[in-house]
This record gives C-alpha cells, sequence and structure tokens, in this order.
C-alpha cells in the first residue's frame, strides 16, 4: 500500500510540472490562466479529509465538477494542515478529459505524518482544455 501511495504522488507530480509548464507566456502561467484559476475553485470541492491508520499520512477526497462548456483537465493542489493550520505537506488530485457537466471523485496523498489531527484545503487549481 505505502508502495502505492508513493507511485501515485510521484505519477501526480509529474503530471503537474508537465501541466504548468505548458503554453505559458513567460512567467510559467498560461495567458489567462489566474482568473481561469480562480474561477475553477468553483469546480472543486473536499469531501472528507482523513489521516490514514497504517501510513499515518493524510488523504483528501475531491469531488471535481466541470462547469466549463468544454472537455477540460484538472490538477488540484491539497494543502494538509495540522491542529494549529501550520503546514504539514500537500497533495495533488487529477481528472482528465472531464466533460463538461460530468464529475469526478479523486484521491490526494500526503507524504509526512501531521501526528495528530488534520485539515485540509485547496491551495492551488489548475484547469486547461483537453487536447
Amino acid at each position: 500500500m505505502r508502495i502505492r501511495a508513493i507511485a501515485t504522488a510521484c505519477l501526480v507530480a509529474a503530471l503537474v510540472l508537465t501541466a504548468t509548464g505548458c503554453g505559458s507566456d513567460g512567467d510559467g502561467r498560461a495567458p489567462g490562466a489566474e482568473d481561469a484559476g480562480r474561477a475553477a475553485f468553483g469546480d472543486v470541492e473536499v469531501t472528507s479529509c482523513t489521516v490514514d491508520d497504517q501510513l499515518q499520512w493524510p488523504s483528501a477526497t475531491v469531488r471535481i465538477t466541470n462547469h466549463t462548456a468544454t472537455t477540460s483537465n484538472y490538477v488540484v493542489q491539497i494543502a494538509f494542515e495540522d491542529g494549529q493550520g501550520r503546514p504539514v505537506t500537500g497533495g495533488v488530485a487529477a481528472a482528465t478529459a472531464l466533460p463538461p457537466g460530468q464529475d469526478a471523485v479523486e484521491q490526494a496523498q500526503g507524504t509526512a505524518d501531521p501526528h495528530g489531527p488534520v485539515s485540509c484545503r485547496i491551495a492551488d487549481i489548475a484547469r486547461y482544455a483537453s487536447p
């Protein structure tokens, strides 16, 4: 189970690097990315936030709903925080080729023990049209 979680985290990190590096206008952001990112926050919600009993790593379940008129890809960065709101770790959930009006339920996995209760918040979202 631990190897699968690590492999998933590595794969999603590679997707994030690929997604954020494409189509930039020199500052690392795609043209209009800031406005699109703010709008995408309405497409994503955290539906659960837990700490795995065996790994002691936090995970979040996110529901992504494509409210656009275009089939889109989503990369959602989740911040995991301890009981005092201090950052513990981060995780990423991704949905590809999500048709308009459709939902996807995805997992974001952290890779550090929060040593207690954890909270989850959406740190950033990249939404872009599927090729």
